[in-house]
């Protein structure tokens, strides 16, 4: 009875074994597309980015990010909370890099160079147990299942709110999710500090809107239902909610099981005047690691009569503009026109791509460096300049007036310290102190 009870247990091992070693091992690229860099705004990005996806024992975290520009420790939650970094469990400094989750439990992962923990470099996930199924070798994705509607809790248990650190937030949650003609959208907030309204792609991109002609729901939980496909905006329209990443765009298709409803027909492009916008949003103009800037203007539209504002700390920054081949290379000893003193405005007068990065040392290297398309210039009547700054206790002195010039891509001599004077307050960079 004794040798029995030993040959099941052996089996018994040796059976779980088997299902463990045939379960489906999944790699997870942490930040998808993004990738691992300090995100623009905040913590909330990657929290998003991990509330969907469920990982397992043997599953992989795969960091991607340029060797020199960042790197990854795991840590342990103490560490974690309070951005130390001084004992990692284990730091990586070459990308890409990867982790096996060996075991379940919690994980965390800072990055350790100089703020980009405190400015929301970080992961925190749970790993579970396989459920000891074996899983077939990865087949052809199928084509889509039927089902009925759908509600969306937008932001999940976070909500709708002004997230802190901008749109990536809200690009984060609707990531891998599919809407159908059918579907409702749930926006829960706080009757009277919230509200949301759906808007044009134009509207917003541009944070430039009417509430006159747009239709505001201001009592939380507010649903919305998803009755024609096509692409959806949202917005917050109270002070400043959009600038600061209140903003999510979604596409709508028609379930393949379902009624099959027409096409939304394309707005028409709403006309609009000049836009100021503030590179960087409240992060401003500073060494942010390589892929923030291109984040930043991905989804914004440039048309001419529109002004960049970089905000910094003068003496510790500057703006030069540059041509494509000096971009590429950082060789910024050639530049088209340099700016010192803070804030810098620069008016498009032209329309093409335009180049900006700084002259000081490895900053242009280490992803201080801003590309951007200009359009040609709405046909609409131009209005006053919409902008996204806010007040701030770092306004220029008398003694570093706010550059402020008309920008010209093909005469370079017209970028000065003259020209059109917009009269902005810096956004505030406590941050930086």
């Amino acid at each position: 009875m004794g040798s029995e009870l030993k040959y099941f247990a052996v089996l018994a091992i040796t059976v779980a074994a088997l299902l463990h070693s045939t379960a489906a091992i999944e790699t997870h690229v942490v930040g998808d597309e993004f990738g691992w860099i300090v995100p623009p705004g905040g913590h909330y990005a990657y929290e998003a980015w991990a509330s969907g996806h469920k990982f397992s024992v043997g599953d992989i975290l795969e960091f991607n990010f340029t060797t020199g520009d960042q790197d990854v420790a795991m840590v342990t939650k103490e560490a974690f909370d309070s951005c130390n970094s001084t004992s990692p469990i284990e730091l990586k400094t070459t990308g890409p890099a990867n982790f096996t989750l060996d075991t379940i439990g919690s994980y965390y992962f800072i990055g350790t160079m100089d703020k980009h923990c405190e400015l929301g470099q970080k992961l925190a996930i749970n790993v579970t147990a396989h459920s000891g199924s074996p899983t077939p070798s990865p087949s052809p994705k199928p084509s889509p299942t039927p089902r009925g509607p759908v509600t969306y809790v937008v932001g999940d248990h976070f909500g709708w709110i002004v997230p802190p650190g901008g749109e990536l937030a809200y690009s984060a949650w609707a990531y891998g999710k599919t809407f159908y003609v059918g579907d409702t959208l749930e926006f829960n907030f706080t009757t009277g500090d919230q509200d949301v309204a759906m808007v044009t792609k134009q509207a917003y991109e541009s944070c430039n809107f009417n509430k006159s002609q747009i239709t505001i729901l201001t009592t939380g939980p507010a649903y919305i239902k998803l009755n024609l496909t096509g692409e959806y905006y949202f917005i917050g329209t109270m002070d400043k909610h959009c600038e600061l990443g209140q903003k999510l765009a979604i596409n709508v298709t028609t379930n393949p099981g379902g009624p099959s409803a027409s096409p939304t027909p394309a707005p028409a492009p709403t006309p609009r005047g000049p836009v100021t916008y503030i590179v960087g949003d409240q992060l401003g103009w500073f060494v942010p690691g390589k892929y923030d800037y291109s984040a930043w203007a991905n989804g914004k539209t440039f048309i001419v009569g529109d002004t960049l504002v970089f905000n910094f700390i003068n003496g510790t920054q500057d703006v030069a503009v540059v041509t494509k081949a000096v971009f590429d290379n950082c060789t910024t000893n050639s530049t088209l026109a340099v700016f010192k003193n803070s804030p810098v405005n620069i008016i498009f007068n032209t329309t093409g791509e335009h180049y900006f990065t700084s002259t000081y040392d490895r900053h242009c290297e280490l992803g201080q460096k801003l590309a951007i398309n200009v359009t040609a210039k709405s046909t609409g009547t131009a209005t006053s300049p919409s902008s996204s700054t806010t007040p701030s206790s770092h306004a220029p002195s008398a003694h570093s007036p706010a550059a402020s010039a008309p920008y010209n891509s093909a005469t370079p001599s017209n970028i000065n310290g003259s020209g059109y004077f917009f009269t902005f307050l810096l956004i505030g960079l406590a941050f930086f102190h």
